[in-house]
């Protein structure tokens, strides 16, 4: 109960013992229609406080399931990002209205019902609809700052970025709900491609509150787009400290960063440093390909140290087999026998249960290269029973076509199909689709960071990957 209820009881029970007190025998007689009872004063002034405290009691009920409701509406609509940052933003828009205006019950109930429709109206995209509940409460509450936050979500709904990025202005000159339009400022910042406007606010962001999960990753892809690497190291650190990010991405982008801190000193011809921190990423994350073949690449050039290289380049096969870890590893010795080679192929397939059909290209590729014509032609039709014929696949058959069988026609026939083929292998951007040769840290289309990811046979023309149908496989 509230402290005026509290008291009223209070003063309602020593009123009644008083009454009690002075006249034992006094009787009230309650007659209305067929009901006819006769109490006794104090029960009278009992029942009565009695009912104030149930009534009471619904109330408080009452506010309590509609404050659940606003707060699951606004869970929904407001807060899909899962920023960590819902107790704060709810208490803002449903607990400390009371604090921030004073209004009787009535209206309190009614601007509790305002923001629930005005929520659910933008989450059922009816802006019109929102438009006019928010109206409305505005004059219950006046200009409050929930009335912002709903207008905030209204403009991000229309995608009228300006206005968001004006409103967070006037957000972030209020203490309480600061940290709420810097979050919105970054937002329009980054949709209007603003990159190094929208660092500089979440830089601002990162020095008030490392704990929330949309800085951590908004503060770690704009410093990494902007290649402030060392400041990416930072925010990851933060991140994992604070148990936001959780360890295995935690290794894979701290890899992917120290790879492009090595690969600056590197084009700055500091060997040392290049090797230090190419090793701290291989340290992080030995699946990182580029890394693995980039310090395999130094050991070999640098300092002749061909066994650490092979250790390298096992390892990263034998977790993530990729065909240019497999060139790499068979070159190591600069051998031009093929049967030498082909051994050394051996061990990569009796180490790779990941991609099978990897093994059979590759094997095809080495059996052609030594002359196996009957191998490379058990090898390609193995290949084909699970997989779509590639380019590399398309070339192969044509080259068994001409040289094992001896048929210019059918080799000139498969040569002209090689076009249709899909190609082999190729790093795609998940979040984007982006298709390259080669692998990027940052997308250069929708730069993301660290989501290019290696695919087995990928066609130009489509987005869509098209993996080995091997239940076996684990893509990256």
């Amino acid at each position: 109960m509230t402290r005026k209820i509290s008291t009223f009881v209070l003063l309602g029970l020593i009123v009644t013992v008083i009454v009690w007190m002075l006249d034992k025998e006094s009787v009230a007689t309650i007659n209305w229609r067929d009901f006819d009872v006769a109490l006794s004063v104090p029960e009278l002034l009992l029942l009565l406080l009695f009912a104030v405290v149930v009534l009471d009691v619904a109330n408080r009920l009452f506010r309590a399931l509609l404050k659940l409701q606003v707060k699951e509406v606004y869970k929904t609509s407001l807060l899909s990002n899962r920023d960590g940052q819902e107790d704060e933003t709810i208490d803002v828009l449903a607990g400390k209205i009371s604090e921030k205006i004073i209004i009787d019950r009535k209206d309190f109930d009614r601007s509790l019902l305002q923001v629930l429709k005005a929520m659910t109206a933008i989450t059922a995209g009816d802006m019109t609809e929102a438009r006019q509940n928010i109206k409305e409460l505005k004059q219950v509450i006046g200009k409050d700052p929930i009335i912002d936050l709903l207008m905030m979500k209204i403009y991000k709904g229309e995608k009228n970025y300006d206005k968001m990025e004006k409103l967070s202005e006037k957000l972030m000159r209020n203490a309480d709900i600061q940290i709420v339009g810097m979050k919105a400022a970054v937002e329009a910042q980054m949709e209007k491609k603003e990159f190094q406007v929208a660092l500089a606010t979440v830089n601002k962001a990162f020095e008030l509150r490392q704990d929330l999960y949309w800085i951590i990753e908004s503060a770690f892809e704009l410093r990494a787009k902007a290649q402030d690497w060392d400041g990416a190291l930072q925010v990851l650190d933060a991140g994992y400290k604070k148990k936001i990010i959780p360890l295995n991405k935690y290794n894979r982008l701290r890899a992917m960063v120290l790879f492009e801190r090595a690969k600056q000193y590197q084009e700055a011809g500091d060997e040392v440093n290049f090797f230090k921190y190419v090793s701290q990423s291989i340290k992080a994350d030995d699946t990182l390909v580029p890394a693995a073949l980039a310090l395999a690449d130094y050991y070999k050039k640098n300092d002749n140290q061909v066994r650490l290289a092979e250790n390298v380049l096992m390892t990263a096969w034998k977790k993530n087999p990729i065909d240019a870890v497999a060139y790499a590893y068979i070159d190591l010795y600069g051998d031009k026998k093929g049967k030498e080679r082909m051994k050394r192929l051996e061990t990569l397939v009796n180490c790779n249960a990941l991609r099978p059909s990897l093994n059979n290209r590759l094997t095809a590729e080495l059996a052609i290269e030594g002359g196996h014509w009957a191998k490379a032609k058990s090898e390609v039709e193995m290949f084909l029973v699970n997989n779509p014929c590639t380019k590399k696949v398309c070339n192969m058959i044509a080259e068994i076509e001409d040289k094992f069988n001896k048929d210019k026609k059918e080799a000139k026939a498969w040569r002209k199909r090689l076009d249709s083929c899909a190609d082999d292998a190729l790093w795609v951007c998940a979040t984007c689709g982006e298709k390259s040769q080669e692998w990027h840290s940052v997308c250069p289309h929708c730069k993301a960071f660290g989501q290019d990811e290696w695919h087995l046979y990928v066609e130009h023309q489509s987005n869509d990957v098209l993996e080995e149908i091997d239940d076996d496989e684990d893509e990256e």
